[in-house]
């Protein structure tokens, strides 16, 4: 049970269903927002997209596995404590499972088509580990839209249902701080590909592949993700002052745990270049984006504090 743990990487799945669940609580019930799921159809929603999740990482280190053993040996679980074949029956079984739970979400909320967003999902992921991320970008984006669409996908299934002319300038809000949590998340992840490119470059060029990385060498990932990060700064620096104006509990805290872990994300970065050091910044990339995430309980009481 502990190398099936580590082989979907539990910690990355606990943060996907506890961003859908923070939506759901602190902002979605705890602001009383109007919204078409019980407790049950909700979870299933977080079950398929743990589910794809866990599928995705098992069936990409199904594929990967002489790349693993040129960059992380002591990591290498596939065909050392797991046998292949039973990595292949996890892989089906967490697919079937999101699968039938996103069918069962999407007949009851009477949006049927949105009943293939898992089947796409789970073929976009196979057709990562196969090929897309030995490509340049390509695999990156995909991988950060995968990341982003659960939490976008909150806003389909729980919000849109129930819209209504009468309450449709409270939704629009309600979505557009979904967007923007999504967004959050899509960008933040593209720049932690990016910087574990630079991690894996070596083992990726003895196996042919074409990321960036490879294409343009580490040093050329840092100047890269270093603007990105710079961009990413500005946007929420001139956030961070905006809300100050109004809000100084929400602002300290996107100071504090926001801001400045990407300052010093930025200063860190610009002078990596060993694997160990690329390692470090993206398990610090995951930190920011858990922070930023955890934020919108902060503004939510702090919303709900102004307002009595």
């Amino acid at each position: 049970m502990v190398t099936l743990l580590k082989l979907i990487r539990w910690p990355n799945l606990v943060m996907i269903a506890l961003v859908q669940y923070l939506l759901r609580f602190s902002i979605i019930e705890f602001l009383g927002i109007p919204h078409a799921l019980n407790h049950f159809y909700y979870f299933l929603g977080v079950l398929c997209s743990v589910c794809l999740a866990a599928a995705g990482y098992i069936i990409n280190d199904i594929y990967d596995q002489k790349n693993d053993a040129l960059n992380k040996p002591q990591r290498l679980l596939i065909g050392a404590k797991i046998k292949e074949e039973t990595a292949w029956y996890w892989f089906l079984g967490f697919n079937v499972v999101a699968c039938v739970s996103g069918y069962i979400l999407a007949q009851h909320v009477e949006l049927s088509s949105l009943g293939f967003i898992p089947i796409i999902a789970a073929a976009l992921l196979y057709l990562y580990a196969i090929d897309f991320k030995k490509r340049a970008v390509l695999g990156n984006l995909l991988v950060s839209l995968l990341t982003a669409v659960p939490v976008f996908l909150v806003g389909v299934f729980d919000l849109l249902p129930v819209a209504t002319s009468e309450n449709a300038p409270l939704m629009y809000q309600v979505l557009k701080v979904i967007v923007g949590y999504s967004l959050f998340a899509f960008y933040l992840n593209f720049m932690r590909e990016l910087v574990k490119d630079a991690e894996d470059h070596k083992g990726d060029a003895a196996m042919g592949f074409s990321t960036l990385a490879v294409i343009i060498k580490p040093a050329g990932i840092r100047y890269i993700v270093f603007v990105l990060g710079a961009v990413l700064l500005a946007f929420t620096g001139f956030f961070n002052y905006y809300i100050a104006q109004g809000d100084t509990i929400s602002a300290a805290y996107l100071l504090v745990f926001v801001n400045l872990p990407l300052l010093y994300f930025l200063v860190k970065i610009w002078w990596a270049q060993s694997p160990g050091q690329f390692k470090k910044l993206s398990t610090l990339l995951k930190l920011i984006m858990l922070t930023g995430i955890l934020s919108m309980v902060v503004f939510s009481l702090a919303l709900k504090i102004s307002l009595l």
